[in-house]
């Protein structure tokens, strides 16, 4: 055997000197099959994170189609109620209109009887008034006419001319105190 230096490549301690290519290749197989392990746990790993994000994807989307029935059936439970309350609101109005309707024409009918007691008060205060007044023009009328047939010819027509102003005169005045009675009625 040759002679190696301690510290040499290839030394062994028992003396025997290996050849260190042998060894070397030993420890690159070996590396070798470490790498393959490794890359064959990595793919495994790899594999396994891909099939777990597909069954979450999966898990998310049949909770996300959950989540959309659940609203559809809410929204659909809400719909009733909902045209169930526009029902009432409408009902509620039209009875508001009915008894709206309802009070008017009664006070309609109330506003009508006042305004008739009133006329019917208002006519006869005015015909009690205007009685004194009537009996008097029927007074005036038949002196005149008394006093127009003891006048000759020619008076006649003065007196005819005296009688239409006569006349004039007392209708004016009947019309004014007619005025004068019935305006404090008018509102």
């Amino acid at each position: 055997m040759p002679y190696t230096p301690p510290g040499a490549p290839g030394f062994c301690p028992a003396g025997i000197s290996l050849d260190p290519t042998a060894n070397v290749i030993s420890l690159v197989q070996a590396e070798t099959r470490r790498q393959d392990d490794l890359r064959i746990a990595h793919q495994n790993l790899q594999a396994q994170e891909i099939l777990r994000l597909d069954d979450l994807a999966k898990l998310r989307e049949q909770h996300a189609a959950e989540l959309r029935i659940a609203e559809s059936a809410g929204i659909d439970a809400i719909r009733p109620v909902d045209q169930g309350n526009v029902t009432r609101a409408s009902e509620v109005a039209a009875a508001q209109a009915t008894a709206l309707a309802s009070q008017l024409q009664v006070s309609a009918e109330a506003l009508r009887a006042q305004v008739e007691a009133t006329r019917i008060t208002t006519a006869d205060t005015l015909a009690a008034a205007l009685s004194p007044i009537q009996n008097d023009v029927s007074v005036l009328r038949e002196v005149q006419f008394r006093q127009q047939g003891e006048k000759g010819a020619v008076t006649d027509q003065h007196d005819l001319r005296n009688d239409t102003r006569n006349f004039v005169v007392a209708l004016m005045g009947v019309l004014i105190l007619a005025a004068v009675l019935i305006a404090p009625h008018i509102h």
